[in-house]
């Protein structure tokens, strides 16, 4: 069997003040060891840094404290009550606390102490001496209560059997400044810093050591079978039994110092300047040497309290309360509009806690900071970023800590309206509707997604234009529209009244058909009259044909006979175009293309004489409109005799030829060739 007591002690260097506060304003208290009744399950206040504790005491297997605001808490065993506060106590007032071996001893405002839990041997009895004065301390033990009055002096209640309630006549004969209770055995530290002990004799408990001689002692403690006193020059004497190492107090680093300790079954634990833990010796059952590193980061432990089996250490943090607010419309934040943040709440003393605001944005895992202060007017570079605000607190007790609001999208300017989108232009196959849309402000850009029947089909830029396709054929057209403009969010304009059934496109009406104009020759440039349609198409294209195939190539308005015409029928086919419309074809009657007529032109040149004729070189020159490098025989006769055969060649030839004196009849023909007539010249020639 174990028991924890209470224990008194001040963060920094020891002074030996009355009402030294174990608990030491700690807000985050963390328990380890056995947890067999829940002794090491800490009531959420105490964890979360929302509440300084200013004492804190465990028993046997169950634990109890108060905090700043007076609030008395208590856990673990209940098997009598202990664990619990009872209702009548609820709202006490509480300023100490100690825990015995399952019983609690709490002092109110009153400076009155109430007893509740396993109240044996009359504890639940103040002594009337001890109602008759203000109580400012208290301690509890196996089974006896002791308390500390304003005056310093003691009074003991409870079990006996041990002499652990017979106050000395010296400690009844000087001022006390703290106290302590162990099983069987009591303490008390004198203003002057010396120690009494007295109760069992056991393991020389009632004893004080004369390592204690000349000593000036700040905080002492008391574990089930064994006791602690830490000196002022920064010594732990222990006495008492040692048979789980309990007093084998282990050596600090060059310049540290203890700053608190405590006592309990079979083991001691303290609390150094430059530790992040606390120390502990003695038993190791239930882990109780292996302190859990701590809670979060920040500062080493500010107090330290032992019971049965387990521990306590307290750390000074500040914790959440309330976390911040802003403002924000349906969830979202604005471009343009301000943003405005409360500061969050902090534990445990908010109203000395220095605040600062910060803002950022937060896009997959990245993170920017933007502003400071407590408003914020999001920009439009923001916009796809979520916006937090940031409290960050600084308090010179307890550190620093932030906390967060919630992340919330940044998104723009809403527009003021905008209008349901309108399709023009009629609904066949081929012909392009048209989308718009208008909104206020106006857009930057505008975004048309068009559907068949419900089904998508295609998005269009501000242009909004749409080919009604094939597949369309028998559905209607509906038009969604969206408005998009820098620093604003896009609107959706709702979707447009559904056009007409998609059906073919009518064909344009030819009243009057193209006709060919033109000479039908071959060299000839044929052209078109224009066919009467209606409506005028928006194009019209051309292919000529030659005996009905297409002519390759032709596809102008109009067109050159060439010699692979002759004889054959050419015409033209017109093709109209135009939306909202099927393609039309007109296509003209034929002509039948004639050969070409050649123009011939022969001219002579006299040369010398031989005999009684003359040398004459004749050049001939045939062409024909539209054929070029004309090719053929050429003839050339001084009567009827045929003088002279020549080939022209690129539309000309030349020869000379001997011709008698005197007047001559000279023909020059040409015998035409694939799309080109024949013809002659004849001229009468001097020869001299």
């Amino acid at each position: 069997m174990t028991l924890a007591l209470a224990v008194a002690a001040a963060i920094s260097t020891p002074t030996g003040a009355d009402g030294a506060e174990p608990g030491n304003g700690a807000s985050v208290m963390q328990a380890w060891g056995d947890n067999s009744s829940g002794q090491t399950d800490l009531p959420s206040d105490l964890r979360g840094g929302l509440k300084a504790v200013m004492k804190i005491s465990l028993g046997h297997r169950h634990g109890t404290a108060v905090t700043a605001d007076k609030k008395l808490y208590a856990w673990g065993d209940n098997s009598h009550g202990e664990g619990s506060v009872p209702d009548y106590l609820q709202n006490l007032g509480a300023i100490d606390v100690a825990s015995g071996w399952g019983f609690n001893v709490v002092l109110g405002d009153d400076f009155n102490a109430r007893v509740w839990g396993d109240t044996p041997y009359g504890l639940d009895s103040v002594p009337q001496a001890a109602v008759d004065v203000d109580l400012i301390q208290v301690a509890a033990g196996g089974n006896h209560a002791l308390a500390k009055s304003s005056g310093g002096k003691v009074f003991a209640w409870g079990g006996n059997n041990l002499g652990q309630t017979d106050v000395p006549t010296a400690v009844k004969n000087t001022t006390i400044k703290s106290i302590a209770a162990g099983v069987g055995f009591s303490l008390a530290l004198s203003s002057s810093g010396k120690v009494y002990a007295w109760g069992t004799p056991s393991y020389g408990l009632s004893t004080v050591p004369p390592a204690l001689e000349g000593k000036t002692v700040v905080q002492i403690a008391a574990g089930r079978s064994h006791a602690l006193a830490l000196t002022s020059d920064n010594e732990i004497v222990a006495w008492g039994d040692n048979s789980q190492g309990a007093l084998n107090v282990p050596a600090l680093a060059p310049g540290d110092r203890w700053t608190q300790i405590a006592a309990g079954d079979g083991f001691s634990s303290g609390v150094a300047k430059d530790s992040q833990t606390a120390g502990v010796w003695g038993s190791g059952a239930t882990g109780i040497r292996q302190p859990p590193p701590q809670p979060s980061a920040g500062s080493n432990p500010v107090s330290v309290a032992a019971g049965g089996d387990f521990l306590v250490q307290g750390f000074k943090r500040l914790g959440v309360i309330a976390a911040p607010t802003v403002t924000r419309v349906e969830g979202v934040f604005r471009v343009g509009t301000p943003v405005q943040a409360s500061h969050a709440t902090f534990g445990p003393d908010d109203a000395t806690v220095t605040k600062t605001g910060e803002w950022f944005t937060v896009r997959n895992d990245v993170v920017i900071k933007v502003g400071t202060g407590m408003t914020y007017t999001p920009k439009a570079t923001d916009i796809g970023w979520n916006l937090v605000f940031r409290t960050r607190a600084v308090s010179t007790s307890y550190g620093s800590a932030y906390s967060d609001t919630a992340q919330a999208p940044v998104k723009g300017t809403l527009f003021t309206s905008v209008t349901r989108p309108v399709i023009t232009g009629d609904a066949y196959i081929g012909s392009t509707l048209k989308g718009s849309l208008s909104s206020v402000p106006a857009a930057d850009s505008y975004r048309y997604d068009w559907y068949a029947d419900g089904v998508y089909r295609k998005t269009s830029d501000t242009r909004g234009e749409y080919v009604v396709q094939e597949a369309d054929r028998g559905k209607k057209i509906t038009l969604m529209g969206y408005a998009d403009k820098a620093g604003h969010e896009r609107i959706a304009a709702g979707t447009s009244e559904p056009t007409a059934t998609v059906l073919d496109a009518p064909q344009f009406q030819v009243s009057m058909p193209p006709m060919v104009k033109g000479t039908a020759r071959v060299g000839s440039m044929l052209g078109v009259t224009p066919a009467v349609v209606s409506p005028t198409p928006a194009q019209t294209s051309y292919q000529w044909y030659r005996n009905g195939q297409p002519i390759s190539g032709a596809t102008d308005s109009s067109y050159r006979a060439a010699r692979a015409d002759d004889g054959r029928s050419v015409g033209v086919m017109l093709t109209f175009a135009g939306p909202g419309r099927r393609d039309t074809v007109a296509v003209s009657p034929s002509v039948t293309i004639g050969k070409a007529a050649p123009r011939l032109i022969w001219t002579a040149k006299q040369g010398s004489r031989s005999g009684s004729k003359r040398y004459v070189g004749i050049s001939v020159a045939v062409s024909a409109a539209g054929v070029p490098s004309l090719t053929g025989v050429v003839k050339i006769r001084d009567g009827s005799k045929v003088v002279k055969t020549l080939t022209l060649r690129r539309g000309r030839a030349s020869t000379v030829v001997k011709l008698a004196r005197g007047k001559r009849t000279i023909k020059v023909t040409y015998y035409g060739t694939t799309g080109v007539h024949a013809t002659s010249l004849t001229r009468r020639l001097n020869v001299k």
